[in-house]
């Protein structure tokens, strides 16, 4: 059987003029992946990244101490999901149509210390993801969870599907697309898949095997590499 390992991308630069960038602490992550990869002698045939900055940088700073990974490939179908669009863009309309929802924008407004303010948007992203994958809230342009799921599967049957037996395959992503595939191979309900999803650390791994008629969960959020827990992030 053939290896697939997703890893999620190193941490990014939450509440900051742009998201999509390493932390310092997400590049150290990052290199730590590499130093795994390199004293362990992984080698990899095949390496795709999403296409966001945040996916190329993690495979980067990796390959730079790992020193032997292959050329990356950026694939579209491996880009998260757009929920932050809707907290972000159209958290105001949402909140005026669900009002639950009014109560934890407040709580994320009023919020102080960066400590609250990280626990407060979680509650609030949770709660929009929650309405997004059960199909009850207004997507405003935004795909469905159907759609990602989809796109997410063209990803993976363009790699299941490629000749060739013990390939060893890298993905770096994001934790929707790493969902995506848990619930693949564990077929398991929209809501236990997205709770799984909330335990997916930053630069993590989770490994599926695999041939063109199937597709097995090996390993799931695995830290190995991370040894010092103060390494250890959600966001």
């Amino acid at each position: 059987m053939s290896t697939l390992v997703f890893v999620r991308h190193a941490q990014a630069s939450l509440f900051s003029d742009d998201y999509d960038q390493l932390s310092r602490l997400g590049e150290q992550q990052s290199r730590e992946l590499g130093l795994y990869f390199k004293y362990q002698h992984a080698k990899f045939d095949e390496l795709y990244i999403g296409p966001r900055k945040r996916h190329r940088q993690t495979v980067t700073e990796a390959g730079q101490v790992c020193g032997s990974f292959p050329e990356f490939v950026a694939f579209p179908e491996f880009d998260e999901h757009h929920v932050d669009q809707l907290v972000t863009r159209h958290l105001d309309a949402l909140s005026e149509e669900i009002p639950h929802l009014r109560e934890l924008r407040n709580r994320f407004h009023r919020s102080e210390s960066s400590l609250e303010r990280q626990r407060a948007f979680a509650r609030l992203f949770e709660a929009v993801a929650v309405l997004w994958i059960r199909g009850t809230c207004p997507l405003f342009g935004v795909e469905s969870w159907n759609q990602f799921r989809e796109r997410v599967c063209v990803g993976i049957d363009h790699i299941v599907r490629r000749s060739g037996k013990g390939r060893r395959v890298l993905v770096a992503t994001s934790a929707g697309t790493i969902v995506a595939a848990l619930q693949r191979a564990l077929h398991c309900p929209n809501e236990t898949a997205l709770g799984l999803g909330w335990r997916i650390w930053n630069c993590s791994m989770t490994a599926f095997a695999f041939t063109e008629g199937r597709f097995t969960l090996d390993r799931f959020n695995t830290m190995a590499h991370l040894k010092d827990t103060e390494l250890w992030t959600y966001r």
